[in-house]
């Protein structure tokens, strides 16, 4: 098997196959990935509408054995447990939640409402707040780090560009393709969409910012070691190459500083800030299988978007049953047909 892209995406089919004993090669041609710059966040509930990620439980359980087992085979380092606290922007939101509480709502297994003051002293909830207990992040740049080393040392990585005039190379049995917003080209023949979404995140140190949880006002403040916390992300649809743009260092802690009590985080604080496209499908879920009956060969796996550290270890792992298998059925929120664009040439 040839794997075409070394960001999160490519790790993950890559550990899949090594684990099922099945011979691959990497090739990456060394363009920035998002997975250079994620701040490895997971979080089983989206805000937005106040619903569960779906799949939420299988794809938790999925992603705690899948990272796990990598930190084993390097001897690093991954899963960090990190409870979120949400602030309610307003009382109709802080009602919706206790509704979903009260009512036995699928999102109720995952979010409970807190006390008064049940939270840092820093952190400022006017509204009231709540907590998601099963989040917390993966260090995806040391894993990916560490897996292209560990491929590079065991002759299963190259620097190698590929595109889909390219073909199946010789001695290959198929080719997945995990290049994230590089393949957006050779995707849209087949009439699907993978969008660049650019995010940012800021690296800032400050001793004790804001407790040992992870603070969610719309933007959020992640803590990641005693006097480091990450706070992110934008979402911007209109850049086509990865940037840091000046003015959003000042977005990112002015929203971040709404919720906080006491000394602001300031600009000197800042000792990181890096952007990454994000691979964004039109309905926000990855885009796994074959597409097209002329390139049996040719196995997409992409649109991860931003829950790819919850979603990836499956995702890589129904990416991986299609090579095996070719009788095997895509789940169905994952399948390119689902889109009314899609031909299949």
């Amino acid at each position: 098997m040839l794997i075409v892209g070394d960001g999160l995406a490519g790790t993950l089919v890559a550990w899949e196959l090594k684990e099922q004993g099945v011979d691959f090669e990497v090739w990456s041609d060394g363009s920035p990935a998002a997975s250079d710059v994620a701040a490895g966040m997971f979080n089983p509930v989206s805000f937005r509408r106040l619903l569960p990620v779906w799949d939420a439980e299988d794809h938790l359980k999925s992603a705690r054995s899948r990272y796990r087992m990598c930190e084993q085979a390097l001897g690093i380092s991954l899963w960090h447990d990190v409870p979120l606290l949400r602030i309610f922007p307003d009382a109709a939101y802080a009602a919706l939640w206790d509704q979903r509480i009260e009512e036995g709502h699928p999102v109720a297994g995952f979010i409970e409402r807190c006390a008064e003051g049940d939270w840092h002293a820093s952190v400022a909830a006017p509204h009231g707040a709540g907590r998601i207990r099963q989040a917390g992040w993966v260090d995806v740049q040391l894993l990916v780090t560490k897996s292209r080393e560990f491929w590079r040392d065991g002759k299963r990585w190259k620097m190698q560009g590929w595109s889909l005039e390219v073909g199946c190379p010789e001695g290959f049995d198929a080719v997945i393709d995990c290049r994230g917003v590089g393949a957006e080209s050779d995707l849209s023949q087949f009439g699907l969409q993978v969008r660049p979404n650019q995010g940012e995140v800021l690296t800032v140190r400050v001793e004790n910012a804001m407790g040992d949880e992870t603070i969610n006002n719309v933007t959020w403040a992640m803590p990641v070691d005693s006097d480091l916390i990450r706070i992110g992300s934008t979402y911007r649809w209109d850049m086509m190459k990865a940037q840091v743009l000046e003015a959003t260092q000042k977005e990112l802690l002015d929203k971040a500083n709404g919720a906080r009590h006491g000394a602001p985080f300031a600009p000197h604080q800042v000792v990181g800030h890096r952007a990454g496209l994000r691979p964004a499908s039109p309905d926000r879920r990855p885009i796994i299988g074959r597409v097209s009956d002329e390139r049996p060969w040719y196995i997409a796996c992409n649109g991860w978007g931003t829950r790819g550290v919850l979603i990836g270890p499956r995702t890589a792992d129904w990416t991986v049953k299609t090579c095996m298998d070719e009788n095997w059925e895509v789940p169905k929120e994952v399948r390119p047909d689902r889109f009314r664009t899609f031909t299949k040439n």
